[in-house]
């Protein structure tokens, strides 16, 4: 009975333990969420690399990038301008068979959902193909993209080729989801804490380029 009470807890004793375990929980907490974001980060620039190489594989045996898959139905908004099934299908990138998109690169920011994809190519819109191509939005200082006028460009010789892209970390209700995302500039993520998209893209004529640099 007496080592029963010397081992108990008191209620003093108790309340010590969880204020000293809130404290080593509150100075912790900031470095690791600063460490989980950049490597979430870093393996976005990675992941965006591999899709390039892929987009510029599909280019050479078929003279064209993948079509876009847009929709006009509210209940398909998630899977909108999805990473193209052609990638998985044609063996450009790994196959996911757990899940609808069919490629297996997922979004860190976004788990579930492959990285977005938009390219002045014809577009798969609820499941059929269009003829017409589908609009980009094209700063008028491309490739900077620092200016906030510019154009929805569809044509064949658009100057940007294509855009891959993770919506960041804090996408809902922020900039990350502005239509001129991801090439407007002030879309862009810029560090630790902020808010916006992380993308790669290309110039029709000219280099890719990643807005982290």
């Amino acid at each position: 009975m007496e080592r029963s009470k010397r081992s108990a807890f008191t209620l003093t004793e108790l309340l010590v333990v969880m204020a000293v375990l809130g404290l080593v929980t509150a100075l912790a907490g900031p470095p690791l969420v600063s460490s989980i974001e950049r490597a979430r980060v870093g393996r976005v620039v990675a992941d965006l690399r591999i899709v390039e190489v892929a987009l510029e594989a599909y280019r050479t045996d078929h003279g064209c990038y993948p079509p876009v898959t847009a929709s006009c139905m509210g209940g398909d908004a998630e899977e909108v301008l999805q990473l193209p099934r052609e990638l998985a299908d044609g063996g450009y990138l790994p196959r996911d068979p757990r899940s609808n998109t069919s490629v297996l690169l997922e979004d860190p920011f976004r788990p579930g959902h492959t990285y977005k994809y938009a390219a002045p190519e014809k577009y798969w819109m609820n499941g059929s193909m269009q003829n017409l191509r589908y609009l980009v939005w094209v700063p008028s200082d491309f490739p900077s993209n620092q200016s906030e006028s510019g154009r929805a460009d569809d044509s064949p010789n658009s100057p940007l080729a294509w855009a891959v892209w993770s919506l960041g970390p804090r996408p809902q209700g922020s900039r990350a989801l502005h239509v001129k995302a991801p090439t407007a500039a002030f879309t862009w993520y810029g560090g630790l804490g902020d808010h916006g998209v992380i993308a790669r893209y290309k110039q029709r004529q000219g280099p890719s380029w990643s807005t982290l640099r």
